[in-house]
């Protein structure tokens, strides 16, 4: 009896499972029904080089918390049109550009409008957004010497700095 259980187990887990539906999708490929190309997931829109660096840190802890990171991170990559999962892929990648979109001023927006994936779009906008000016570094830092507390509250103070900092 406990030989006609294993062999009854064992055939049933052999067979592959060939049917993909929702239930069965990558947690990476599942929209959940609220959420939409409309969305708007950072409410600061991107406006350039000005703020870029909080931003894009915004944008990561928003696709992070809908477990999209992997789209602009490069760890989920395209599918083959021919692979049964291409239009789930599609459908995801489709929706986390426009949710980048939705969340950049028109001007920088319609810069990048034409990127193909979601992943080209992020290191279009790091490659234009990120690079560190010396002039900029200088004033930084000049800043940061400058400092003083005032009649600034220490929370005050040291958000500024910290700000400056970072």
């Amino acid at each position: 009896m406990a030989s006609l259980k294993s062999s009854d187990q064992t055939s049933r887990t052999s067979q592959p499972n060939t049917e993909i539906n929702s239930s069965n999708l990558p947690n990476s490929y599942f929209l959940n029904s609220n959420e939409n190309s409309s969305n708007i997931l950072v409410t600061q829109p991107l406006l350039g080089i000005k703020n870029y660096h909080s931003w894009s840190r915004a944008m990561i802890l928003a696709l992070t918390a809908k477990k999209k990171i992997g789209f602009i991170n490069g760890k989920i990559t395209e599918l083959d049109p021919e692979s049964p999962l291409y239009e789930d892929w599609l459908s995801c990648n489709t929706m986390v550009i426009s949710w980048m979109i939705n969340s950049m001023h028109i001007d920088v927006s319609s810069s990048i409008m034409y990127c193909q994936t979601a992943r080209e779009m992020w290191l279009e906008l790091q490659k234009r957004f990120s690079q560190g000016s010396g002039p900029k570094i200088y004033n930084l830092q000049k800043e940061i010497s400058n400092i003083s507390q005032n009649q600034m509250t220490v929370t005050e103070y040291f958000t500024r700095f910290k700000k400056l900092w970072d």
